[in-house]
């Protein structure tokens, strides 16, 4: 049972954005399968380091898609990014600590930010993108 459906109101109009954010929802979904099936925390630590990992990839070919479009909120996309890599960083060592268990909670959390950061956030840089008829490289 997944816990994030992708549907067409998350595209932000740009296909290698919407294929990377597929990714993202394939993960959270991973994770929180994972949890709900008791899976030992070391599979959930290791979906969530493939999520820790492929997120910075993202956010580093998004930001460089917005840099060539010239995008103008990319210094404040960027801050967004790094409030959430480093939440989810400081998670992930908490899990490792043993000082956080892995919980629904956690998928929960990841499932919210992602789908609330597409339909506010990234949207404006696909709308931006599509008005000014620019292609992404």
């Amino acid at each position: 049972m997944s816990l994030f459906n992708w549907n067409p109101t998350y595209s932000v109009g740009v296909a290698a954005m919407d294929s990377q954010h597929k990714r993202l929802v394939e993960l959270v979904n991973r994770i929180y399968e994972a949890m709900q099936t008791s899976k030992g925390d070391t599979i959930i630590g290791q979906i969530l380091q493939e999520l820790v990992s492929y997120t910075k990839t993202h956010f580093a070919a998004e930001e460089s898609l917005m840099q060539k479009v010239g995008y103008p909120k990319l210094a404040a996309h960027q801050a967004i990014h790094k409030t959430l890599a480093d939440k989810v960083i400081e998670m992930q060592n908490a899990i490792k600590a043993g000082k956080m268990v892995a919980t629904v909670s956690l998928a929960m959390f990841l499932k919210d930010w992602l789908a609330k950061h597409i339909q506010e956030e990234d949207v404006q840089y696909g709308v931006y993108i599509q008005n000014r008829n620019l292609v992404p490289a």
